[in-house]
């Protein structure tokens, strides 16, 4: 009993190596042009995304602004970027996927930027990720 089903556990393995050995990947030109005008629209440059991100601080003093985003960036490698929204400018900075991997990030700041918070971005550029 045993050899027997030794026998056929062994055929079986063997087949199914064979078997995946034996796919073929058969593509239409036309699917494939899709799949890349896609990705294309996906990664325009000017296209907008709902993200998170991390206002680091709102003054309505735009020089002490520019100073601390200096600073900033020269330790970073994501640049801060301000806006002005009136009366304030705000120094915002990074844009992530998920809600965790801002205040992840916002960990790294909040000894510089004690004010620091995460807020949702619905301007987001794909340039920015």
């Amino acid at each position: 009993m045993r050899p027997f089903f030794l026998l056929f556990f062994s055929l079986f393995f063997l087949n199914s190596l064979s078997a995946q050995q034996a796919i073929e990947k058969n593509e239409e030109p036309n699917i494939r042009r899709l799949l890349d005008l896609r990705k294309e629209l996906n990664f325009e440059e000017n296209r907008e995304i709902k993200a998170w991100g991390i206002q680091l601080m709102v003054s309505r003093d735009k020089y002490n602004l520019l100073e601390k985003q200096t600073r900033f960036n020269r330790k970073e490698e994501k640049k801060a970027n301000w806006t002005y929204k009136q009366p304030y400018y705000r120094l915002n900075w990074g844009a992530y996927y998920t809600k965790l991997e801002a205040y992840m990030q916002l960990q790294k700041v909040k000894e510089d930027f004690p004010g620091a918070f995460v807020y949702k971005n619905n301007q987001a550029k794909a340039s920015e990720f």
